[in-house]
């Protein structure tokens, strides 16, 4: 996540780009979704919570590899959704 690229506001949400092209977005307690490369941007970013986020949410892209070299995909407790501009916790 360190390498990724702030792109703005998503509304209440910071839209981040991966290197390889593709986006998602964080609210101010780390919570996550991918984001669509056409979604609305509002300006400038208002936060930067990628500290706080742990790269693993429903749908994301993110996955830990295994000792045993065997990818696994991790889910959490708590899903972020988009709904309209804002997350609200499932």
């Amino acid at each position: 996540m360190a390498e990724d690229e702030i792109v703005g506001d998503g509304g209440n949400v910071t839209v981040y780009r991966r290197p390889d092209g593709s986006r998602y977005a964080l609210d101010k307690t780390g919570r996550g979704t991918e984001w669509s490369a056409d979604a609305a941007i509002f300006g400038r970013a208002r936060f930067d919570a990628r500290h706080l986020a742990t790269g693993l949410w429903d749908g994301s892209r993110s996955i830990e590899a295994r000792a045993d070299g065997v990818e696994q995909a991790i889910s959490s407790t708590r899903s972020a959704r988009r709904r309209g501009s804002s997350f609200k916790a499932g």
